[in-house]
């Protein structure tokens, strides 16, 4: 009703500046009636609005997915310079079948994981491996691509903490990740020196960013 109120003022008003005018040219009217639809929000906001909210979006085929950060970049083809690395990272991003994961990724993280171990030049000091004697149970850790949580703790402090005290840390951290825990720097600890720290990737987080109290628990921007 409002569209309709408004163009019949602007034609009214054209009308009545035609007829009192000297001027013989009739094309006045139109021009101010498309003039007000154009420049009235008002005009243009009611023209294509429905009265309720847009549906939903249809979800479509899964193209990537995070439980742990950095695993499948740092374990899956990591050290494969063919196009067969991004076609394996991609496959990873995109497969849903949780209960098919440890099949399908355990042998390929087990390779790697002998390779992180020796970043501190003394294999064999791996998270979990002095409690395995093998890479492949860390392997399957890893490869269940999901946060676990210790709800009966009350005390989170720790990246990984849940995983680390299956495999060997004793701990009764709450685990899970916070965004200010810097998950980089855990996992390149874990799988090289067999601990929550002593290895870094030399980035800090940036903690004025990370620092929210409510959701989404980010800051307010500076």
């Amino acid at each position: 009703m409002k569209k309709i109120a408004l163009l019949a003022l602007s034609v009214s008003a054209a009308c009545l500046m035609a007829c009192s005018s000297d001027d013989n040219n009739n094309s006045d009217g139109g021009k101010d009636a498309t003039n007000d639809t154009i420049n009235n929000p008002d005009v243009q906001n009611d023209a294509g609005d429905s009265g309720g909210n847009p549906p939903p979006p249809t979800l479509k085929t899964q193209i990537d997915r995070i439980g742990r950060p950095a695993i499948n970049t740092a374990l899956n083809h990591v050290f494969d310079s063919t196009s067969a690395a991004d076609t394996a990272k991609d496959a990873y991003n995109a497969d849903k079948n949780v209960a098919g994961w440890q099949a399908a990724y355990l042998a390929e993280f087990a390779k790697n994981l002998g390779i992180f171990d020796a970043l501190d030049t003394v294999c064999g000091n791996q998270i979990a491996f002095a409690k395995a004697n093998s890479y492949s149970t860390l392997a399957g850790v890893t490869a269940d691509d999901r946060l676990y949580l210790n709800t009966a703790s009350t005390t989170c402090t720790t990246y990984l903490a849940v995983e680390a005290n299956v495999l060997g840390i004793t701990n009764t951290d709450c685990g899970g990740r916070k965004l200010t825990y810097d998950v980089i720097d855990a996992t390149y600890s874990a799988v090289a020196v067999g601990a929550f720290t002593g290895v870094g990737d030399g980035i800090s987080a940036d903690s004025t960013k990370t620092g929210g109290t409510t959701f989404p628990y980010l800051a307010p921007a500076p």
